[in-house]
């Protein structure tokens, strides 16, 4: 015999050997529940952690659909009952949750009502229609006068959501199961429309603008960095084409650099691009204030340098050829001074 074991600890035979004229078999004995004990518990099964299906409405949903021997007759039938079942069932079945904490329309039908009920018909007439519609307006009453909801969304554990968040997932949820049913005839989709034309609109609707004046303002916004563009581009000639001694001053802001204070020179000036472009940066502030501060580095100017007149290079030491020259016509020794302290 060969036994298996079970999750209480015990152990159950589950195979026997037995000989059948001189021959060995193996015979598979029958372990499964009792017909007189009690049938499994739903959370034993896959998903074993979730412990709030919609057993009750399950079960009347499948009382709704029992199925019944019948013989076809093909000269009054031009569908089979079997396809005629399984397309019901399929129309049922479009939005159905499984799980309590997943829908707030299917836990409080009451309010709803009838709603869930007609959606799922295949064909609406007018009066049908009209009470969707009520329905619809019963919730929109609800929710102006700030009517908590008979249920939560959450499941027995925390907190629920805030009120509004509340109805904010049920108007989704109710379009969602009206807009999987709206293509089953055209009174369907009057439902849907009454719904949407009822629904709150989002806030994301609220800062959409026309599509006309979205273009007229990119547009706009277009051109003005065009013409932002071709200034920058007009005063970056124009600096280009300056001498040296024009864009010296034009950076330090004087006409004469060994005049103007030390702290002024090293201080990059980038008034003219900002007065002439409005304060914005572009291309042409950029290549100023990189010029300042290049020239803000530098060190100052040698003073021999800064008294030349331009005319050849600068020569130095021209005090030492000066006297040189009266030594060889005087010839007479130089003269010697001393420091007196």
């Amino acid at each position: 015999m060969l036994e298996q074991p079970r999750k209480s600890g015990t152990k159950v035979i589950s195979h026997m050997l037995a000989s059948h004229g001189g021959e060995i078999f193996i015979h598979t004995l029958s372990i499964s529940r009792s017909i007189l004990e009690d049938p499994p518990s739903i959370s034993e099964g896959s998903g074993g952690r979730v412990t709030d299906y919609r057993i009750t409405d399950f079960g009347e949903f499948m009382k709704e659909n029992r199925l019944t021997p019948i013989s076809p007759n093909p000269a009054i039938d031009e569908v089979l009952p079997i396809e005629r079942a399984k397309k019901r069932l399929e129309r049922l079945t479009r939005y159905w949750p499984m799980v309590i904490s997943d829908t707030l329309i299917f836990n409080m039908r009451t309010q709803i009502e009838p709603i869930p009920t007609l959606i799922m018909k295949e064909k609406l007439d007018e009066d049908e229609v009209m009470e969707c519609r009520k329905a619809i307006f019963n919730i929109l009453g609800m929710e102006s006068r700030n009517e908590a909801f008979p249920t939560t969304v959450t499941g027995s554990r925390g907190k629920g959501p805030k009120r509004e968040e509340q109805y904010r997932q049920f108007w989704n949820e109710l379009e969602t199961l009206i807009r999987f049913h709206s293509d089953t005839s055209p009174m369907h989709g009057k439902v849907l429309e009454c719904l949407l034309d009822c629904k709150k609109p989002t806030e994301d609707s609220k800062t959409i603008t026309s599509p006309k004046r979205g273009s007229e303002k990119v547009a706009t916004k277009e051109k003005m960095e065009v013409s932002e563009i071709d200034q920058t581009w007009k005063e970056l000639d124009k600096f280009q084409k300056m001498t040296e001694r024009e864009k010296q001053e034009m950076n330090s802001g004087s006409d004469s650099k060994s005049e103007a204070p030390p702290h002024k020179m090293k201080k990059p000036n980038s008034e003219p691009t900002s007065r002439n472009l409005g304060g914005q940066s572009n291309l042409f502030a950029m290549w100023t204030n990189r010029l300042n501060q290049t020239q803000s580095k530098i060190h100052e100017e040698f003073a021999g340098r800064t008294e030349h007149d331009g005319n050849g290079p600068a020569e130095l030491y021209a005090h030492l050829k000066e006297e040189n020259q009266a030594e060889t016509g005087e010839n007479t020794p130089p003269k010697t001074q001393t420091n007196k302290r």
